[in-house]
């Protein structure tokens, strides 16, 4: 038996649509004559008859009605990865309403948008700074990056890196303050943290555990403005190994307790469910994790 042509499959499924050839040719645009001798190709590649011809009307034999329902959801498979690919020559149009901690902001992701606004202009970005854990996504919130815990919801997590809080001061707050050598000996210390009821759980590196919860005396919502209230010698920050790599690295801060340290904390973007999601939402995701990925290693 021969193998049918593609194109007689699709201009079968064009004859079933419109129950004659002559109104199926009308609208492909080919001639009749052509198209009835193509649907007797196919009747003769296939070795069986797919049509009774009735005086008005064209209806499907056994064989026929086989073939249509066989061959229908694979041609409309065909005409959406077609459409698909139509797609990937046109420009992201929409926007994305993002909730980011202020503390990442500077961690790869206004860079990683403002790459992605220069090459596709007609999107937009709405940006909200939230440092309260996320528990869910509102219905006007495309994706968050969250720190730390992650909610028990129906939303999917990729994780792209890892920080844990660290303690930290100034090099000029610790030449007139005592030395901290033991956990216990931050209650002689001005404590700045990201919020009140801080608690901290300490390891130590010889598997020594110590706990404490405590309001510190002075409470922010950003690590990145705790850091640099450490920076100013104001006191002992709790801040994280993101927030104060940079001052770390050119002696601002000085890192305390290297011997106590608390367990990683993941960072993760949270988004819905792929099928939820529209090209741009699920494109710049991937985007998004990559550069994440790429700027974050190394920071811990």
């Amino acid at each position: 038996m021969a193998r049918p042509k593609l194109e007689d499959l699709r201009l079968f499924l064009m004859v079933v649509d419109h129950g004659s050839i002559a109104t199926a040719a009308h609208v492909d645009g080919i001639p009749k004559p052509s198209l009835s001798r193509r649907m007797a190709n196919l009747e003769a590649a296939i070795g069986e008859k797919l049509f009774d011809r009735g005086a008005n009307r064209l209806s499907l034999t056994p064989r026929g009605d086989e073939l249509n329902a066989r061959l229908r959801p694979a041609m409309q498979n065909v005409a959406q990865a077609l459409s698909e690919l139509d797609d990937w020559h046109s420009d992201y149009t929409g926007h994305l309403t993002m909730h980011v901690p202020a503390s990442l902001l500077q961690m790869g992701v206004r860079q990683t948008i403002s790459a992605f606004l220069e090459a596709h202009p007609k999107t937009k970005f709405d940006l909200a700074l939230n440092n309260l854990p996320i528990q869910r996504l509102d219905a006007d919130t495309h994706l968050a990056l969250v720190i730390g815990g992650l909610p028990d919801s129906d939303l999917i997590a990729a994780r792209v890196g890892q920080t844990r809080r660290t303690l930290v001061a100034s090099p000029e707050y610790l030449e007139t303050h005592p030395e901290i050598s033991h956990p216990d000996q931050l209650r002689d210390h001005i404590v700045i943290a990201p919020g009140p009821h801080v608690a901290l759980n300490l390891r130590h590196q010889d598997g020594r555990s110590w706990t404490q919860s405590f309001d510190p005396q002075f409470a922010i919502d950003d690590a990145r403005d705790v850091t640099n209230e450490a920076i100013a010698g104001r006191g002992v920050a709790i801040s994280t190994t993101i927030a104060a790599a940079g001052d770390l690295a050119n002696g601002r801060l000085t890192q305390m307790l290297h011997d106590w340290q608390e367990q990683p904390m993941p960072i993760s973007i949270l988004y819905r469910d792929n099928r939820l999601q529209s090209r741009l939402e699920r494109d710049f995701i991937k985007v998004l994790r990559a550069e994440l990925s790429k700027f974050l290693t190394g920071q811990f």
